[in-house]
């Protein structure tokens, strides 16, 4: 089937998500309105941007990955982006279509395992830790990128890391990476992830097997001053399927939800399950924090997903719209002292000050849909939520926009919680192009400050965990 044909019968391949089959430099870009002069460093985002397509089964996670840049500096942007040459992005090149099935191809995928043809495709992070710019995705290698978006090398910090999770935390007091992964090859089919601590020089100082009741999507988890906390839902995940023919992801809603609560530097046998009976989801966790013998834990979550849905589903990929839900624990009791949803209006992609991870939090901010129907991944507004005076503030781009995850940036150093700006890419429908909107963290109802043009669309990007400043002031 030809490339034109993939695009057209697959709604990854369209609109926001269509990919870009260039690199590019570009300096001095437009800019309407004023970047703030307290911005000048760098942003890095991920995405999905698929070199080839195997089949009309593509889905987002599977792109390859390619990095967008912004850097400011004294009131100018310029841009620049690039993909990460994987070996698997360099074997299709080589050849010139695409190699690899995805997941949702599932006899060719099952025949490839079978040959040990695993890719090692990373698209959904990147993060700064040690010195080192990193790429990472749900289970694969984690690859090393230089400020200027060259591929360096596969990373395996000072030990023989088997990849790591996509939402690794960075604790802002130690300066401690803490990271898991539950889809390497050498735990995916047993319930056990495998759990790594790294000190602030990159060195894995801790590493455990956890036992889990069960193994299911863990894409995100929380840590506290004291605490890691990982969430089971029952989206279950299980390679062996492919055997019968059955997505490797299944909806399993009699299992219900389990959250593990163990000590930083604990072991398997330290970790407290608390049992939740209602199924629900939760992809992505905003933050965690603890109060005396308390753990509250914020996340987007959904309580509402049939028994016999099928998010995986080629042609007719079901998704459930998420909304802010509080939970409140009591490690001492193992129980759940409260869960209350904070607001009615679907959301996802939460982030925080991040100087605030682990510690006591008071603002949340979210990409949300106001539209009255939940497409999955279309957002068209930027929310933040002030949890201690139980306000809230809405920037809506409109009908014709979409926006992606909001990333905070602090003022500087010492500035109070949530006093800084928003960096968001929004992609506007009519024009086929993006820009990344700068907006005041404390009035995101208003006007934005900046809005830096980009003569060209970024296809839909996951995330990004920090923004380097050129004076590592923050």
């Amino acid at each position: 089937m030809k490339q034109d044909n993939l695009i057209n019968n697959n709604k990854y391949l369209q609109g926001i998500f269509e990919p870009i089959h260039f690199e590019c430099d570009i300096e001095n870009l437009e800019v309407i309105g004023n970047i703030p002069h307290e911005l000048n460093g760098m942003l890095y985002k991920i995405g999905a941007n698929p070199q080839f397509i195997y089949s009309s089964n593509y889905h987002l996670f599977e792109g390859d990955g390619m990095v967008h840049k912004i850097t400011f500096n004294n009131g100018k942007a310029n841009y620049t982006n690039r993909y990460i040459r994987t070996q698997k992005f360099l074997k299709e090149q080589k050849v010139g279509h695409a190699i690899y099935a995805g997941f949702l191809d599932r006899v060719d995928k099952l025949k490839q395992i079978q040959e040990g043809l695993f890719p090692d495709t990373v698209n959904i992070n990147v993060i700064n830790h040690a010195n080192k710019l990193l790429a990472v995705n749900e289970g694969n290698d984690i690859y090393q990128i230089d400020n200027e978006l060259n591929t360096l090398n596969k990373f395996t910090f000072t030990d023989d890391l088997p990849g790591m999770t996509a939402h690794p935390r960075i604790c802002p007091v130690t300066n401690q990476l803490i990271m898991y992964s539950y889809l390497s090859r050498d735990v995916i089919t047993s319930n056990m992830i495998k759990y790594f601590i790294a000190n602030g020089d990159g060195k894995i100082i801790h590493k455990e097997n956890i036992s889990v009741p069960y193994k299911s999507m863990l894409h995100d988890f929380a840590i506290t001053k004291d605490y890691i906390i990982f969430p089971i839902f029952p989206l279950t995940c299980n390679i062996a399927r492919l055997f019968n023919s059955e997505n490797i992801y299944k909806w399993e809603h009699t299992l219900g939800c389990y959250f593990g609560i163990m000590p930083r530097f604990g072991k398997s046998e330290d970790c407290i399950w608390i049992h939740q009976d209602e199924p629900g989801l939760a992809v992505h966790i905003v933050s965690a924090y603890q109060e005396g013998d308390l753990v509250i834990l914020d996340a987007c979550y959904s309580n509402d997903i049939p028994d016999n849905a099928d998010g995986f589903t080629p042609d007719n990929e079901e998704t459930f719209p998420m909304y802010l839900t509080r939970w409140v624990f009591d490690v001492k009791k193992k129980i759940i002292v409260s869960k209350n949803k904070i607001d009615n209006v679907s959301c996802e992609f939460p982030k925080i000050d991040e100087r605030y991870t682990g510690d006591k939090y008071n603002h949340v901010y979210v990409a949300s849909t106001l539209h009255s129907k939940w497409y999955g991944h279309e957002f068209d507004a930027i929310t933040h939520y002030d949890i201690r005076n139980h306000t809230k503030q809405v920037h809506n781009f409109g009908k014709d926009t979409l926006c992606v995850e909001p990333l905070f940036v602090p003022r500087n150093a010492t500035s109070p919680e949530g006093d800084g700006f928003l960096l968001v890419f929004a992609y506007n429908k009519l024009t086929d192009t993006s820009d990344l909107v700068i907006l005041d963290a404390n009035h995101v109802d208003k006007e934005p400050l900046g809005i830096v043009k980009i003569p060209h669309r970024v296809p839909f990007t996951f995330h990004a965990e920090n923004y380097t400043n050129f004076y590592l002031t923050f």
